[in-house]
């Protein structure tokens, strides 16, 4: 199972063709089907109980419903509310064209401002009804020049300024024009006419002839005869001369009557007649009832509340919940909508639609209906219907079945067939192809068999055609490209396969179908349509059809009949004509672009009509509607924004409209109310003096340009249906008006302004020529002096040069004494320290010696060494020296402190000398520990941290004393 559903999404697969069908048999079924348009509360956004309408002349459409005045042009819709937010129960058009409504208590005019913009003007005061409560307006009627407004209370005839009232003797309940008459009933009395001058009704028919019911429609027969029919359902033959009435028939067996609401007359023998729960009945001229008529079974509610028949024939249901549009203009019928479609045979008058829910059959089109049966027993994907002489093949997922007589048999018990095909020169042999290979299937006697399987090849089969080659078949597989199959004699086995892919021609494997174009085998692929060359095995490109059909799309489908050739491509359908090939005709089918069932595209075509498979149902189309027809586009607003403001624009195609500069938006919305809403509409247009080309069609209905610059624009659309029919071009023209700055005021002030400042530039320029000459002059001089003060200072930088020189000297001779300084200095702290040392070892003498003359002797060199010891004497002379060396070192000592004593600042001098502490003591004659605590309370006076050195701040200082 899973390998059979595999082959049924992967495999790429060919399409059914089927013969000619009787045209009269197409047009009959076309003729049983109307297609229905819908519309409910979230289309139109109003309230959805409908009680009249009318088209007016540019076939906009205007819905009376309980929120008042519903108007749509096929794109938009739109509200107007009457003054005292009633109902509108009618509308009329007369013959110039004026629209009149009919409210609760209220009745006016509907006009057009000059910008398109439809508005309610009330006649109240005009027809002096301030002060009459005559309540609902139930009809309104234009006859011999006069407009007629009819309530339950009175006739209300209007004609110029004149304003007749005709009183009820209970309750008028219909009126209608008959026969150039018009008919009025009185619940009491029975049918009147009104006099030609309107103001008075003439009795003709009596409420007793009608067993006192309510009259809900009428139909002429002739000029003298109509048909009246009641609400209760009883049809009457009435004649105004005779003024006679004759019971016809009842519509309602006894016990099942369904009101009767409304009546139109839908052609020249028909009566459509509008139910409360039956929805639409047909009644004939002839007296026919048709209650079960399919082209009204898409009418969605079924309580009917009013016809209205526009200039096409077409005719408006309006619902007590939504509206509808019976579209009998339509080019096309959608026959069928309950499954996707993959074949159609038509056989004897009745229609075979292969699904993939079974196989459906329409039969017994007559009386503007059909039946829908389904063969029984029989659910799931058919593939393929092929008419055997008196019996259908189905070729379906579950097998082969055989269709006769509504009697279902299967044959075999295999499954996964697509289709049979007939083999040449053998009668009654056929190929069955399968998911998995191919089966001889025969036809003995009356009983279809299944005989073996053709083995040697086992792809799946579904797209397969004879050769031309006896025994020969071609067979495409989505995927795999293209095999050519020879079988032998007795069909039991493939004696040879072939396999062709891009090696052989093709630029894809993948999406080939194999076709017999009139007699000729071609091959439609993804890259154009290709035939087969037997002389080289390969397959070569289509000259003449690649020149019709464009080879850049998948042409899918391939179908050619007597006059037309068919196609498929890209999932568009569309035609050429055989003797016409350079027109090709996609329009009106393009509705069913993107629904077939790929692969299984499906097309039954007819001279006249075709029938199209797809996944939404089956379509019939009839093809003599193709014309190019041409209705109108109109505009329907044409807006520009001013900041924040919204503003509407005369709609005149005739006149230059001027819009102001400063327009941030224009927009243009716009419809073609007699395409829509029977088909999609779309739309192209051409701003002249923007845009270069015409836009691409799209569905959009406006345009908006922004912040446009000023000139003159014309800016033109145009419509068309997606059924071919054209909308004619118009045009809109416009001149965005120049911003002040723009002018030509504002051009002279600019030339003016341009002249004063070229003015001004030129006095700038000969002034600045005068400053210049007055800045040479001044230049001269100046350089004259700077030449002499270049002289002077040469000589001062001579002099400067000397002094510099002899400053160098004095700071050399400076470092001399300094070094002398050191010298000496250090030569002190030697002899004084040497003075100590024998100081001491004389002393340690005198201990020692016991002779008294040793010790006399010794103290006389103590007197004599104390004369010539080291005082501060010497000390004074290193204090002046030092002085002299090293400038102002101790007065900027005493200005960080004042306090300092001679002996710290002496102390200081032999720091900065870099003397140990040893060579200090022996200098200032102190300890080691005087030494160290002298040089604490220093530090102390200077306020230097302990991680500074004293040694070389007191180097910087004798520095930036220098500098």
């Amino acid at each position: 199972m899973v390998r059979k559903y595999f082959y049924v999404f992967l495999v790429f697969l060919s399409v059914t063709v089927k013969g000619q069908v009787d045209a009269a048999f197409l047009k009959k079924i076309k003729s049983s089907v109307t297609e229905t348009i819908s519309f409910g509360k979230n289309d139109f956004k109003s309230d959805s109980q409908f009680w009249t309408m009318i088209e007016d002349n540019d076939g906009v459409l205007i819905f009376g419903n309980n929120s008042g005045i519903l108007i749509f042009d096929g794109e938009y819709w739109k509200s107007i509310s009457l003054p005292n937010k009633s109902s509108v129960r009618s509308l009329l058009i007369d013959e110039n064209g004026v629209i009149w409504v009919g409210g609760y208590n209220e009745i006016g005019n509907l006009k057009k401002d000059d910008f398109g913009n439809y508005y309610y003007k009330s006649l109240i005061d005009q027809l002096h009804l301030n002060n009459i409560n005559f309540e609902n307006t139930w009809k309104i009627h234009s006859i011999n020049n006069k407009i007629v407004i009819r309530t339950f209370k009175e006739l209300i005839v209007i004609m110029g300024k004149t304003v007749t009232h005709i009183k009820a003797n209970q309750a008028f309940t219909y009126s209608a024009v008959a026969n150039g008459n018009l008919i009025v009933q009185d619940a009491e009395n029975g049918i009147y006419l009104l006099n030609k001058n309107g103001d008075k009704l003439i009795f003709t028919i009596s409420s007793k002839d009608l067993n006192n019911s309510l009259i809900t429609a009428s139909l002429p027969i002739n000029n003298e005869e109509f048909f009246l029919v009641t609400s209760d359902g009883h049809v009457y033959l009435a004649n105004l001369n005779s003024k006679t009435i004759i019971k016809q028939k009842e519509l309602f067996e006894k016990g099942h009557i369904d009101p009767i609401n409304c009546g139109i007359q839908k052609n020249d023998s028909t009566l459509l007649l509008g139910t409360l729960s039956s929805k639409i009945i047909e009644l004939k001229k002839n007296g026919a009832v048709n209650k079960t008529n399919i082209s009204f079974n898409k009418v969605k509610n079924t309580a009917i509340l009013n016809f209205y028949k526009l200039k096409s024939n077409n005719i408006w249901v309006l619902q007590n919940n939504g509206i509808s549009c019976l579209d009998f203009n339509s080019q096309y019928s959608n026959i069928f909508d309950f499954a996707s479609v993959y074949d159609i045979l038509i056989d004897n008058q009745t229609i075979y639609i292969a699904t993939n829910e079974g196989v459906y059959y329409l039969n017994k089109f007559e009386n503007f209906n059909y039946q829908l049966n389904k063969i029984e027993d029989l659910p799931g994907q058919t593939w393929s219907l092929t008419k055997v002489e008196d019996e259908i093949i189905i070729g379906h997922n579950d097998g082969i079945f055989v269709f006769k007589n509504n009697v279902l048999k299967q044959i075999d018990g295999r499954t996964g067939f697509w289709k049979i095909t007939p083999i040449k020169g053998k009668k009654n042999s056929f190929l069955a192809s399968s998911y998995n290979g191919l089966f001889l299937i025969e036809k003995e006697k009356s009983n279809w068999v299944l005989k073996h399987p053709i083995n040697g090849f086992e792809e799946s089969t579904r797209d397969i055609l004879p050769s031309d080659d006896p025994n020969t078949y071609w067979v495409c597989h989505g995927y795999k490209g293209v095999y050519r199959l020879v079988i032998n004699a007795e069909y039991t086995r493939v004696e040879s396969v072939e396999h062709f892919t891009t090696n052989n021609g093709f630029k894809s494997p993948f999406n080939i179908n194999v076709v017999n174009y009139n007699g000729k085998i071609v091959f439609t692929t993804n890259n154009g349509i290709y035939t087969f060359n037997k002389k080289t095995k390969t397959f070569i490109p289509d000259k003449t059809l690649n020149s019709i059909l464009n080879p850049s799309k998948n042409t899918r489908k391939l179908l050619y009949t007597k006059n037309r050739t068919w196609f498929v491509q890209d999932d568009e359908p569309g035609y050429f004509n055989n003797n016409n090939v350079k027109e090709i005709i996609k329009a009106p089918f393009s509705n069913l672009k993107g629904t077939f069932n790929e692969g299984m595209e499906c097309i039954v075509p007819n001279n006249d009509y075709a029938f199209f498979g797809t996944k939404d149902g089956m379509f019939l189309y009839d093809i003599h509607k193709f014309n190019n027809q041409n209705t109108f586009t109109s505009f329907s607003n044409i807006i520009y924004t001013k900041g924040n403001q919204k503003q509407f624009t005369p709609i005149n195609s005739s006149k230059n409209i001027e819009l102001p500069n400063n327009s941030d938006i224009l927009r243009f919305e716009f419809s073609a109310p007699k395409i829509a809403p029977y088909t999609q509409t779309q739309y192209s247009y051409f701003l002249e003096g923007l845009d270069d080309n015409w836009s691409s069609w799209s569905t959009n209905p406006f345009k908006e340009y922004t912040k446009l610059s000023r000139g003159q624009y014309i800016f033109k659309v145009k419509s068309k249906s997606n059924t071919g029919i054209n909308g004619k071009e118009i045009s809109y023209t416009f001149t965005v008006l120049p911003a002040w700055y723009q002018t030509n005021l504002a051009y002279l002030l600019y030339i003016l302004l341009l002249c004063s400042i070229a003015f001004m530039i030129y006095k700038l320029i000969m002034k600045k020529i005068e400053n210049e000459k007055r800045k040479t002059r001044l230049e001269t001089l100046k350089d004259q002096k700077l030449i002499k003060l270049e002289l002077e200072q040469l000589k001062l930088s001579i002099e400067k040069k000397k002094i510099t020189e002899d400053n160098n000297h004095l700071e050399l001779d400076l470092i001399d004494k300094s070094k002398e300084l050191a010298n000496y200095t250090l030569l002190l702290s030697k002899r004084k320290e040497a003075f100590l040392e024998l100081s001491n070892d004389l002393k340690q003498l005198k201990d020692i010696v016991k002779n008294n003359e040793s010790k006399n002797k010794i103290i006389q060199i103590f007197k004599k060494l104390n004369q010539n010891s080291i005082g501060d004497k010497y000390l004074e002379i290193f204090d002046v020296n030092f002085e002299r060396v090293h400038l102002n070192f101790f007065k900027n000592l005493k200005q960080i402190d004042s306090s300092f004593s001679q002996r710290e600042l002496r102390l200081c001098a032999l720091i900065k000398m870099n003397l140990t502490n040893k060579e200090i003591s022996h200098i200032l004659n102190i300890s080691d520990r005087g030494v160290e605590t002298a040089r604490y309370r220093i530090r102390k006076k200077l306020n230097l941290p302990s991680s500074e050195s004293l040694s070389l701040f007191l180097e910087n200082l004798t520095i930036n004393a220098n500098d």
